[in-house]
């Protein structure tokens, strides 16, 4: 049999023989006539909207409840506790430089902040225009155990997906640590940004169902903020079976991995994000 060579829009190779794709997909490229469609391409034609197009897509019709418990009761009343009459801005505490005297400013790094040993951000009045609100919530899982069995780095990033219905991004290496077995660019874990209502659908299951049930959570401690208004916080391999979407099925994750969870908020310092936590039900200690 001779050989026959094909194009396509994507392949380029002989027929009957598999091959490696080295053409780029043009087909997103070309120009539809619309006018000049066949009868049995009409589809194309309906808005992407309407629920017969091939393109629709649904979306969520039930209500954000924490939401609306943010804008209904919590809003005015996060106002009403953090307002204070005739406040003033307070400046940023941010590095200090060592002057022009030093002979070693030029390979010096700079300073700390005076009294302080993190920056601090510019710390606004509260007014009706900047009433705090949580922005997004970071979801990271580093699981130690990938870097000796690789394998366990792919069931890692799915109890991530699993537990907030978003894809993880892949987390690699920063730096080469013998002691920790640790390579640069070696995958070690997930990372998640939630906002909307994924966001507010893992806050719900993390306040009303999760945290309740660990016995051993006396709450986040007061002093895991950065002073910029963002709360960090950890829960354990232990924790994870209280998760709705992994309690009924155990046993299809033997390899269970604590996450480092960050709530970030509009907040100007962690006084105001601790505030406006309390006020969603996260409890707080000073152990």
């Amino acid at each position: 049999m001779s050989k026959v060579f094909i194009r396509q829009f994507s392949k380029t190779g002989i027929s009957l023989k598999p091959g490696y794709s080295t053409v780029h997909p043009v087909h997103h490229l070309v120009k539809v006539e619309k006018s000049n469609l066949k009868p049995s391409l009409k589809e194309l034609l309906v808005p992407h909207d309407d629920i017969t197009s091939i393109k629709y897509r649904p979306y969520e019709i039930d209500q954000d409840r924490i939401a609306e418990h943010y804008t209904n009761t919590l809003k005015s009343d996060l106002m009403l506790n953090l307002y204070q009459y005739d406040a003033d801005t307070i400046p940023a505490n941010p590095k200090r430089s060592w002057g022009v005297d030093s002979p070693y400013k030029l390979y010096r790094p700079l300073k700390k902040p005076l009294g302080s040993i993190r920056t601090r951000g510019q710390i606004k009045p509260v007014t009706a225009k900047n009433i705090p609100e949580i922005t997004g919530v970071t979801v990271h899982s580093y699981n130690k155990k990938a870097l000796v069995e690789p394998w366990l780095d792919i069931t890692t990033r799915l109890q991530v997906a699993t537990l907030t219905n978003v894809k993880p991004k892949q987390l690699f290496a920063k730096r080469n640590l013998v002691e920790f077995k640790l390579r640069k660019g070696k995958p070690v874990g997930g990372k998640v940004e939630l906002t909307g209502r994924d966001m507010t659908q893992f806050l719900s299951t993390l306040i009303e169902l999760v945290l309740p049930r660990i016995r051993t959570f006396k709450g986040i401690k007061n002093s895991s903020g950065d002073k910029k208004g963002n709360i960090t916080f950890g829960l354990t391999n232990e924790d994870m079976q209280f998760f709705p979407e992994i309690e009924a099925f155990q046993d299809l994750y033997p390899n269970m991995n604590g996450l480092h969870i960050t709530i970030k908020t509009s907040a100007s310092n962690d006084e105001q994000a601790r505030t406006l936590l309390s006020a969603y039900g996260f409890p707080f200690t000073n152990a």
